[in-house]
């Protein structure tokens, strides 16, 4: 029998893996990840943060990246197939950071920057500042330009292609160096793994999500993917 209580429940003894906890969670929301921890652990018998934090820095079972909304989550290692090709098949503007794109980055740029970002860490995990000067020796200095609003200060061109990079499979967090966070590159955990085709992808989400969280409409998983109602529903209705 699964340990899964519920939609979104506990599990028992037998199904102590945190990245099967994060699956039926469909993620885990990791703004703070002391809070992804303890809602994770708090799902399975016996664990604690420790236990959470080994899965994701130690065991690589779990990844932190940015999920759905554009916002950082804990995603099973395993399914990232699933989801860089849920993620990258959402429509521009949707809660993938495309409106940042669109204001800031061409479409070639954005691939451009895409494609240096996969690449300066490939084998590397590098802080921003770090990742800010390989981007730009591989794409041009434009991409270092600091053009991108945040807070009181401005951020370089590339950041605005972060969700992107990460939903194309290019870009996840690594440990942090001291108070500094760290991005690397997921393929160095799960080598050779390519997005799902999106529409497959996508299915299995939506599926996912309705066990986690049904029953729901069009418009509760658009909110939930920050995607157009319109999209949710026909996506919804080519599943029916």
């Amino acid at each position: 029998a699964s340990g899964v209580v519920g939609a979104a429940g506990s599990v028992g003894p037998e199904a102590e893996v945190a990245a099967e906890v994060v699956a039926a969670m469909c993620g885990a929301h990791a703004q703070v990840l002391s809070a992804a921890e303890l809602s994770v652990a708090m799902r399975v018998e016996g664990a604690t943060r420790v236990d959470v934090r080994d899965a994701l820095w130690r065991d690589r079972t779990l990844v932190k990246t940015y999920g759905p909304r554009g916002t950082v989550h804990l995603l099973p290692t395993a399914d990232l197939p699933l989801w860089t090709g849920a993620l990258s098949a959402l429509p521009v503007g949707s809660g993938n950071g495309g409106g940042a794109v669109g204001a800031l980055l061409t479409a070639d740029q954005a691939e451009t920057v895409v494609a240096a970002i996969g690449d300066a860490l490939a084998d590397a995990e590098l802080t921003v500042d770090e990742l800010t000067e390989a981007v730009a020796e591989r794409a041009g200095a434009w991409a270092a330009d600091p053009v991108m609003d945040a807070f009181q200060t401005k951020w370089p061109r590339w950041r605005a292609a972060t969700a992107l990079a990460a939903h194309r499979g290019a870009l996840c967090f690594g440990a942090n160096r001291g108070r500094k966070v760290t991005y690397t590159n997921p393929h160095r955990w799960l080598p050779g793994f390519e997005p799902q085709a999106g529409e497959v992808a996508l299915a299995g989400v939506v599926r996912r999500y309705l066990h986690a969280y049904g029953p729901a409409t069009p418009q509760h998983f658009a909110k939930w993917m920050a995607a157009p109602v319109g999209w949710a529903s026909g996506l919804f209705e080519r599943l029916a």
